[in-house]
């Protein structure tokens, strides 16, 4: 059957969220505060174990995690999350920088650190995948050093070194485009329990729900003065590394999307934007990584088309139609 009539019949289905679109059509300002809930650390709202589960099924063409995927990897977290940071680096850039060490002299210093960061956090967490408290605290630390570089140390991408790595205690933050308040107790070690809280929940749970699990609680509790999405999206893929499952790059990850998904959990406790943002990006994370057949290859596989099927799989549980899609079924 040709391509094109088998990828018409699997065009994915796009849900929508009614409540999220309502509560997002009034400005932040305009919405009620939305203070720190306890509850909101419970597993649930999560990843069900069903979709989870089909998360991990999707790899039968998955790359040994090796000395070669990790150069890949490198480049493709490094350019994609920077991205999400507000970088303008290309992937191009991106390559050159961590392959060659030549930053792009036409863009700021500031994008190059932020790059630098990210390509050491996560060389670090290949090497270092303990699940504690302190090595996401060591994470955090690589995420927002400025290396004291005076040009970059007004940068809201970096941290004075005193707040590197270490939990909130005496400072309070509030967010930018956001009614959310996050938890701010001084004096009681509030934010490193936190932490300790969100690991001891995500050990509990499959390694794909505990992905999504920390990239969303480890950005809401807030527990350090900035760098708290970074430092959730490398802490998703410590158990998706540790369980030697292809790991999460976030390429292509709408930023908009995943945005608003966060602050519809930090607001509403909905994490259902940000699960379709969290399914989308790690089809493609794991389309990106697997080894298609040179033959497929030849055969006009499109890896968006592809990723878009899995990813609808993974949601629904139907198998997808095209042969393009179904061998990475195990």
């Amino acid at each position: 059957m040709h391509n094109d009539a088998v990828l018409a019949r699997s065009t994915p289905t796009v849900p929508r969220f009614p409540e999220e679109e309502r509560h997002f059509s009034q400005p932040a300002d305009a919405r009620p505060a939305a203070p720190f809930r306890d509850e909101f650390l419970d597993p649930e709202p999560g990843l069900s174990p069903m979709r989870a589960g089909r998360c991990a099924f999707i790899q039968a063409l998955a790359r040994p995690l090796d000395r070669a995927f990790l150069s890949e990897f490198l480049v493709d977290f490094t350019w994609a999350s920077s991205l999400l940071e507000g970088s303008s680096y290309s992937v191009l850039d991106t390559a050159t920088l961590i392959e060659c060490g030549e930053r792009n002299p036409t863009k700021p210093m500031d994008e190059a650190v932020l790059a630098l960061n990210h390509q050491r956090v996560a060389a670090h967490l290949w090497a270092d995948r303990e699940w504690s408290v302190a090595n996401l605290c060591r994470m955090h630390a690589l995420l927002t050093d400025d290396h004291g570089l005076a040009e970059v140390c007004d940068s809201d991408h970096f941290l004075p070194v005193e707040q590197r790595g270490r939990p909130r205690e005496f400072q309070d933050i509030r967010l930018r485009q956001s009614a959310y308040l996050p938890p701010f107790r001084p004096g009681t070690g509030h934010a490193t329990s936190l932490l300790g809280q969100v690991m001891a929940v995500a050990r509990t749970l499959h390694p794909v729900q505990a992905a999504f699990y920390l990239l969303t609680r480890v950005a809401y509790i807030q527990s350090f003065a900035n760098g708290n999405k970074r430092t959730a999206r490398i802490a998703a893929n410590l158990p998706l590394l540790e369980s030697g499952l292809l790991p999460l790059s976030y390429v292509d990850v709408d930023k908009a999307e995943y945005l608003r998904g966060m602050v519809a959990f930090y607001e509403l406790g909905s994490a259902r934007v940000l699960e379709r943002t969290f399914i989308r990006a790690y089809a493609k994370s794991v389309v990106r990584a697997s080894r298609v057949p040179a033959a497929m290859l030849a055969d006009g596989f499109n890896v968006d088309a592809v990723s878009e099927q899995l990813a609808e799989y993974i949601t629904t549980g139907h198998r997808p139609a095209d042969p393009h899609a179904v061998v990475f079924l195990e």
